[in-house]
């Protein structure tokens, strides 16, 4: 609340990142566990689009109520924990599997990666990839690449963020109408085409619109792939394939910025080139691959 050296705040970030994944594992194999599995792509879009609308919004609530309490911003972050923690603890928790846990998240990765799932694994990874090269590169894109205002980067992550919300909402239509491979084809090449946008170098209000493909095509893929991958993993080891999957997003996160940045030194259109095109590329591919 006052001036904490950087040590204190660093520890407390990891905290927060720590429970964090936890919550996203245990949430979402319990609601793998209560619904059909016909039903859990709409709803894991249902939820994304709220997460990404909340996250939005908090953001610029609590910068704003920062500059004026401290303490009333700690004070209502701290309640609100707590209420999410009681709502959840309301929900009807299926029975425990019969006998000791097995392994960890290695065994689910395990399970993903010998089962026919393996096609959808190395797509989702390679998306979240390049998800995590789009964002590490925007800031110098805009401010350094196009020599836009700050504040030009605030508008791009609300479209994106819009986006994500919007694909979130829009899953359960797609589905419907398209099934689910055509609706992965049409996620991966909404991504594509947004991360080419960036290799265009436009004006904000553009690139504002690739931003806003991007994230409407990670949400859709998100959401079902995450509901085929829980939906086919058994009961006892949905936990286990979560947190596996988690665990290999924050593994190869650190690739996006790193090959981006590698890439932005030859020629700063290249990386948004190369991920959009191969995303592009791939997306007809799922049918095959999910087949073999």
């Amino acid at each position: 609340l006052g001036a904490p050296s950087p040590l204190p705040l660093y520890l407390l970030g990891f905290l927060f990142a720590l429970l964090e994944a936890l919550r996203m594992v245990a949430a979402g194999a319990l609601l793998a566990d209560l619904l059909p599995k016909e039903a859990l792509a709409q709803a894991r879009g249902k939820l994304g689009a709220l997460y990404t609308a909340a996250d939005t919004l908090s953001d610029l609530f609590a910068g704003l109520l920062f500059t004026r309490s401290r303490p009333w911003t700690v004070g209502l972050g701290s309640g609100l924990l707590f209420l999410a923690a009681g709502l959840y603890r309301t929900l009807p928790l299926p029975p425990r599997p019969p006998g000791r846990p097995e392994g960890g998240s290695l065994s689910g990765l395990r399970f993903l990666w010998q089962s026919p799932l393996r096609p959808l694994l190395i797509l989702e990874a390679l998306l979240n990839v390049a998800y995590a090269l789009f964002a590490g590169l925007l800031p110098f894109l805009v401010l350094r690449g196009l020599g836009e205002a700050p504040w030009a980067l605030g508008l791009l992550g609300a479209a994106q963020s819009l986006g994500g919300a919007l694909g979130g909402l829009l899953v359960g239509a797609v589905l419907g109408r398209l099934g689910e491979g055509r609706t992965l084809r049409l996620a991966l090449g909404l991504a594509g085409l947004g991360l080419l946008g960036g290799a265009l170098l436009p004006p904000w209000p553009l690139l504002a619109g690739s931003a806003f493909l991007l994230g409407a095509g990670g949400a859709l893929f998100g959401a079902v792939a995450g509901a085929i991958r829980l939906g086919e993993a058994p009961p006892e080891l949905r936990g286990r394939v979560a947190g596996g999957f988690l665990f290999l997003s924050g593994a190869l996160a650190p690739l996006g910025p790193l090959l981006g940045g590698a890439l932005a030194g030859v020629a700063l259109p290249l990386p948004f080139l190369l991920a959009g095109g191969l995303l592009l590329g791939l997306a007809p591919l799922w049918r095959r691959g999910r087949a073999a």
